[in-house]
């Protein structure tokens, strides 16, 4: 059974016992029947904390396992665009695959079409230099390029575990208007904006030290 029909069935009996307990609820208030009415919210109560605590407890096996994501990437690297192939999740995802079409070209006028990737560790990430982001954004306009690349790809969360396949499609285009630096100038007048302000509060500190 997988997780996710494992989970749903569960949920499904929790509520389905939360109903029952708040219909009892309802009856023995009509009927006043007051220790009916304790021991059924007693196990509301009950009901409740156990949703929360498994809730917790799924998030934390969810951030454990191994969890693949591709996309572009133009911020790691000024004015580049990059295929990356990062595992997001909190361990060793095994087997990694992933289909691209059209195929995509890169660098040095190769293509990356598919790969094969024996394992990715948690957090780690797989980058293909894919070209400037000024060239790809012009071949975009003038159609050298698709905008849009379909992405297939599997991965399994344990050495001999079943492949997860997911598909998504990624673009660089939602980031054409985009506000984020292009060049490592820029990025340093970001970043260094109040230059002034800290040249000041060094220069106060130096004249405390003198006196």
């Amino acid at each position: 059974m997988s997780k996710k029909i494992s989970r749903t069935l569960i949920l499904s009996i929790e509520y389905s016992a939360l109903l029952g307990s708040i219909i009892l609820i309802v009856y023995s208030i009509i009927n006043s029947n007051w220790e009916v009415t304790a021991a059924a919210l007693a196990v509301v109560a009950a009901i409740i904390a156990n949703f929360n605590s498994q809730r917790i407890s799924w998030k934390q096996e969810d951030e454990y396992e191994a969890d693949i994501d591709i996309n572009f990437d133009l911020k790691t690297i000024s004015r580049k665009v990059l295929l990356v192939i990062q595992n997001t999740g909190g361990s060793r995802a095994y087997k990694v695959n992933f289909v691209i079409t059209p195929e995509l070209k890169v660098v040095n006028n190769e293509i990356i079409k598919d790969r094969n990737l024996n394992f990715i560790e948690k957090k780690e990430k797989i980058q293909y230099n894919v070209s400037t982001t000024a060239d790809m954004f012009a071949q975009n306009l003038s159609n050298e390029r698709p905008k849009n690349y379909t992405v297939e790809y599997s991965f399994s969360q344990t050495e001999n575990g079943k492949l997860i396949k997911k598909q998504k499609t990624i673009s660089i285009e939602h980031y054409r208007r985009t506000t984020s630096p292009d060049s490592d100038l820029e990025d340093f007048y970001i970043k260094n904006g109040n230059i002034s302000e800290k040249l000041d509060k060094l220069e106060k500190a130096i004249l405390k030290i003198r006196k």
